[in-house]
Order: structure tokens, then C-alpha cells, then sequence
């Protein structure tokens, strides 16, 4: 089942469900709202328009919970997201990379101290429409070729001599997006390093849809989206993409992720959370903040993307155990109870 749109851009199965579930799932969600366990109030959420398909099933879930409680998402892009957090405009930031140091010092000059967490493994694709015939694999060479700043390809033929002599029609991420960060550094070897006359948006919906209209275009972005259009159409196509541990070429299947050989375009996916908005509302913070940890793998691979280790798991408890203590509040208080895998 593919997911559907929420009015803020991201993904929310559960739209999907109660379409299909109709009264009788919308009951049992009427069920599980509580409003006696005396949780309530507003999440701010950022950051990360990759991450925030599985940051808004943990906001539905949690919600549907917590009758009293109000998540709001906002996938602004990583980059664009930092900049609210590290200015304490949000509680939480989903990110699908890690803070740079420019945004730890503006997180300084704010007195915004954090943690970081991780919830599941995205991978980038780059994906052809389904009537490429030519494009079956590409090498990493190919792709900075392509990519780099102030690039000469055109054509497909200026890639390899037996692809069209037809234009590429180029899709990607805007500099707002932590995948716009990790792609432009790890494919052309330095971020923000890429040609300027590409179609740049904030939603990686758009790429695919894109490429899905266009025989000639290529785009590259984060899988749950692709996968979510072929499981809608099938007009989309992954290309196999040569790995830097041991040059075979490989599609973006979790056998390849796991075992380390779709490299460099698999990555870690994090949410951050800012310790001032924990400390004023410990029950509120912490226990989305535990709800989110106790079931990230589900709310990951039910949006299309991989799961973090069970050792992730652990260590995300852990931290946030750690965190409450040194603000004086007991860990095993919190609402919602830590459950490990």
C-alpha cells in the first residue's frame, strides 16, 4: 500500500488506512486516545523532508494515544530546519545528516543544547523513468560528471557514446536539504559542489514524479519516495549504482544496504531534540521522545525505509535516560515506559 500526502508534505499512512479501514479504524483510534494519563500540549517538530514521513506516523501514533497532545511536523528541509532549532524554534529536528559545525555554533550562540538520535537508514536512489532501455547502471565517475559544478554534460550520449543523443532532463534536492548535503559531498566530493541548471526542489516527490513523466530525465533522492510511486504505477526505475567498497554496481535493496555494498549513497537517518524544551515540559518532551524510540523500526520500514540496529535502539534509550537524569528527572516517571528490542 502506498502511502498518501499529508498537508505539510510528508507521508501519512494513516490517511491510507482510515480510507480503507473507514468507521471501524477510525474507532479503534478513537479507542486508544487518552486524555487520563494527563499528557498534553505542543510538539514543534523540523528539519528533515526525508525524515518526515516516519516523524509524522510517530506524531499520528502518538496523537491517537494522547488525545490531549498536538505534533506538529514541518518538513522544511534539514538545513532550513537547523536554523530554526539551533534558534529554539522547534522542539525536535529530523535530519538526514548530522549537524554541521556552522549549525552547532549557532546552536551555541543560542544556548540550544541537544542530543542526537538515530531512527532508521535511508538510501539515496537515482532513478530513470521506466522507458530508459539504456541507463541500467551507472558508475560513481559518471555521476560526478554529471553533477559537479559547472558540468558539460547535456546529453545522455555525452556520458556514453551509445546513450541518446537526447537531452537529460535533471532533477535533485534544493541546498535546504541534508540530502542535497550528503549527495553533492559524497558523490562529487564536496558539499554544495553541483551545476546550477538543474530542477531543484525541497520535495522529493516532485523528482520522481518528474522522471516519471519524462522517458530522458534522471533524478536522484531518498527510495521510500521512488519505491512508493512504482508500487503506485511502476514508472519509475532504480539504476543500479557502482559501490566504492568493491566497484561491482548494486540497486538499492536492504541485502546490499546491510551488507555494506550500496556504499556511499546508503546513510543513518537522526532526530535531535532541544534539552530546554525538555526540561520545561519533562512528561510532554520525554515521552514523545520515548514513544518515537520504542517503536522507530516499525515506523521506519512502514514508510519505506530501513531499520536501525537493535543496538541504535538501546543506545537511543540510554542517551535519553542520561539526559533526563541530569535535569533531575527520574527516567522511569515518564508516561510513556521504555520498551527495548
Amino acid at each position: 500500500m502506498a502511502p498518501s500526502q499529508n498537508p505539510n508534505g510528508g507521508l501519512t499512512r494513516r490517511t491510507a488506512i482510515t480510507t480503507i479501514g473507514g468507521i471501524g479504524l477510525a474507532g479503534l483510534a478513537g479507542c486508544m486516545g487518552s486524555d487520563g494519563d494527563g499528557l498534553s500540549g505542543d510538539v514543534a517538530a523540523s528539519g528533515s523532508n526525508t525524515v518526515a514521513p516516519i516523524t509524522q506516523v510517530a506524531a499520528e501514533d502518538f496523537e491517537a494515544e494522547y488525545s490531549g497532545v498536538a505534533v506538529a511536523v514541518e518538513p522544511e528541509g534539514t538545513g532550513a530546519g537547523f536554523q530554526e532549532f539551533c534558534q529554539a524554534n522547534s522542539d525536535f529536528q529530523s535530519a538526514s545528516r548530522e549537524i554541521t559545525d556552522e549549525e552547532i555554533d549557532l546552536c551555541g550562540e543560542n544556548d540550544v543544547d541537544y542530543t542526537h538520535y538515530t531512527v532508521g537508514q535511508d538510501t539515496l536512489a537515482v532513478g530513470v523513468n521506466e522507458d530508459n532501455d539504456w541507463c541500467e547502471e551507472i558508475t560513481l565517475d559518471e555521476l560526478e560528471e554529471i553533477w559537479q559544478f559547472e558540468s558539460d554534460v547535456e546529453q545522455w550520449s555525452d556520458v556514453r557514446d551509445d546513450w541518446p543523443d537526447e537531452d537529460i532532463a535533471l532533477h535533485g534536492r534544493d541546498s535546504a536539504s541534508g540530502t542535497f548535503d550528503y549527495f553533492t559531498e559524497h558523490i562529487n566530493g564536496e558539499m554544495g559542489n553541483i551545476r546550477d541548471d538543474y530542477s531543484a526542489t525541497s520535495q522529493t516527490d516532485e523528482i520522481w514524479d518528474a522522471v516519471a513523466d519524462n522517458e530522458y530525465a534522471l533524478g536522484w533522492g531518498g527510495v521510500g519516495h521512488l519505491r512508493s510511486l512504482q508500487e503506485q504505477d511502476g514508472t519509475l526505475r532504480a539504476v543500479e549504482v557502482e559501490s566504492d567498497t568493491d566497484g561491482e554496481f548494486y540497486p538499492p535493496e536492504e541485502e546490499y544496504i546491510e551488507g555494506g555494498e550500496y556504499s556511499p549513497l546508503a546513510r543513518p537517518l537522526f532526530f535531535y531534540f532541544n534539552h530546554a524544551s525538555l526540561e520545561e515540559d519533562p512528561d510532554l518532551i520525554g515521552s514523545f521522545a520515548r514513544f518515537y524510540i520504542n517503536n522507530q523500526h516499525g515506523f521506519a520500514e512502514e514508510v519505506g525505509f530501513y531499520r536501525a540496529t537493535d543496538d541504535d535502539v538501546v543506545e537511543n534509550h540510554d542517551q535519553l535516560d542520561s539526559v533526563l537524569e541530569e535535569i533531575g528527572e527520574d527516567p522511569d516517571e515518564l508516561t510513556v515506559e521504555r520498551q527495548d528490542p
